[in-house]
C-alpha cells in the first residue's frame, strides 16, 4: 500500500513538473514570436504574441508586459500602455525591486498623453524616493510645459552632467524670456553658448537676443556662427535670420551661399527672406532652385508648409506659384524620424515632439 502512494503521489510530482515545463515552453515560444514579428515589424502580430504570453503568468511575465507596453507606445497607443501599467501596478506578484521601473513608466505614459501634471507628480514623488531617472523624466515635462527656468535648475542640480543638453534647455529659456525679461534673455542665451560654444540652437538663441537688444552686428556674427556649426539644421535658423535687419539678412545669407554653393536650405532660406520683404515673385527662382536641389526630402517637406500658408498670390505669380506647389506635392518626401523613438515629424525640431529627445530628429 505504501508503495502504491508513493508512486500516485511520484505521478503527481511527475504531472505537475510537465505541466509547468509545458507552460514555460509556451511562454518561452510566445515570447520569442513576438520578438521576432518585432524585428520583422509586424506590430500587431507582435502585439498578439506577447500579449499571450504575458498571460502565462511566468516568471519571466514582467518583462514580457514591460516589452509589451513599449511596443503599444511605439505604435502611438498610449492608452493602453496606461492601462497595462497601471494594472501591472495592482498585480500582487509584482516585485517590489520593479516596482519603481513600473511607476517611471506609467510617468512616462502620462507625460505622451498630454496628462503633463500628472506626469509631473508621479515624478516628483518618484524622485523624493531616490530614483535617479525619474529626474530626467521630469525635467522633460518641465520643459513640455515650458517652464524652462525650472528644468535647467532640476537638471543642474538632480541629472547627470550633460552641457549639450544643457545649452538646449538655456536656449529654450532665452527664447521664453525674451519679450517679457529681455536682459534674463540675453543671459540665459550668453549661458547656453559658453555651456556649448558649438551648439547651433544656443548660437540662434543668442542672435534672437542680441537683435532685441539691438546688438544687430553681434546678431549676425552669432547666426553666421550657428549657420557654419550646422549646416543640416539651417532652417531652424529663420526666427535669427528674421529679426535682424534686411539688408543685414541678405549679406549675411549671401556669405553663406557663397560658401556652401546651392545649399538646399540656404536657398529656401533666401527665397522666405525675398517674400516677407514683398518680392514674393524674385522668391520663386530660389524656391524652385531648393526643390531641385532637394537630397532628402527636408525642404520638399518645408516648402510644402511654406506655400500651404503663404498669403495668396498676386495675378502675376498665380502660375509660378501653382507650378512650384505642384512641383512639392509630386516630389516623394518621408517624414524626418526620430533616431531614438522612430517618431516622424513633417518640420524639423530641435527636439523631437514625441519622446522630448534633442537633436534627434533628421
Amino acid at each position: 500500500m505504501n508503495w502504491l502512494l508513493i508512486a500516485v503521489a511520484l505521478a503527481v510530482v511527475a504531472a505537475f513538473l510537465a505541466h509547468r515545463l509545458r507552460r514555460r515552453q509556451e511562454q518561452a515560444r510566445a515570447y520569442l514570436k513576438g520578438v521576432r514579428s518585432m524585428i520583422s515589424d509586424d506590430p500587431d502580430a507582435a502585439i498578439e504574441a506577447l500579449s499571450d504570453a504575458a498571460r502565462l503568468s511566468s516568471p519571466e511575465a514582467v518583462e514580457t508586459y514591460m516589452a509589451l507596453g513599449d511596443l503599444f507606445k511605439r505604435e502611438g497607443d498610449v492608452p493602453r500602455a496606461i492601462r497595462l501599467h497601471r494594472n501591472m501596478l495592482h498585480r500582487p506578484g509584482l516585485p517590489a525591486s520593479r516596482r519603481a521601473e513600473v511607476e517611471r513608466e506609467l510617468a512616462d505614459d502620462h507625460r505622451r498623453a498630454g496628462m503633463l501634471e500628472d506626469a509631473a507628480v508621479a515624478y516628483r514623488k518618484l524622485m523624493a524616493a531616490g530614483d535617479a531617472l525619474a529626474a530626467a523624466g521630469l525635467r522633460d515635462v518641465l520643459v513640455d510645459q515650458k517652464r524652462h527656468a525650472e528644468a535647467v535648475e532640476v537638471h543642474r542640480t538632480r541629472c547627470a552632467p550633460d552641457t549639450r543638453l544643457l545649452a538646449h534647455l538655456l536656449a529654450a529659456m532665452g527664447r521664453e524670456l525674451r519679450d517679457e525679461d529681455p536682459p534674463a534673455a540675453l543671459a540665459a542665451a550668453r549661458e547656453a553658448v559658453e555651456a556649448d560654444p558649438g551648439s547651433a540652437d544656443a548660437l540662434l538663441s543668442l542672435s534672437e537676443a542680441l537683435s532685441a537688444a539691438g546688438d544687430g552686428a553681434g546678431a549676425v556674427a552669432a547666426l553666421e556662427q550657428a549657420l557654419g556649426a550646422a549646416p543640416e539644421a539651417a532652417l531652424l535658423s529663420w526666427s535669427a535670420l528674421a529679426a535682424l535687419d534686411p539688408s543685414e539678412a541678405t549679406r549675411a545669407l549671401d556669405r553663406a551661399i557663397a560658401a556652401r554653393p546651392g545649399d538646399p536650405r540656404l536657398l529656401t532660406l533666401r527665397g522666405r527672406l525675398l517674400a516677407a520683404a514683398g518680392r514674393s515673385a524674385e522668391a520663386l527662382a530660389p524656391l524652385r532652385e531648393a526643390l531641385a536641389g532637394d537630397q532628402d526630402g527636408e525642404v520638399t517637406l518645408a516648402l510644402r508648409e511654406l506655400l500651404r500658408e503663404a498669403a495668396p498670390p498676386g495675378p502675376g505669380e498665380l502660375a509660378g506659384r501653382h507650378d512650384l506647389m505642384a512641383a512639392a506635392l509630386l516630389r516623394s518626401a518621408g517624414l524626418l524620424r526620430c533616431r531614438r523613438c522612430g517618431g516622424g515629424a513633417a518640420v524639423r525640431s530641435w527636439r523631437c515632439p514625441r519622446c522630448g529627445t534633442f537633436d534627434a530628429c533628421g
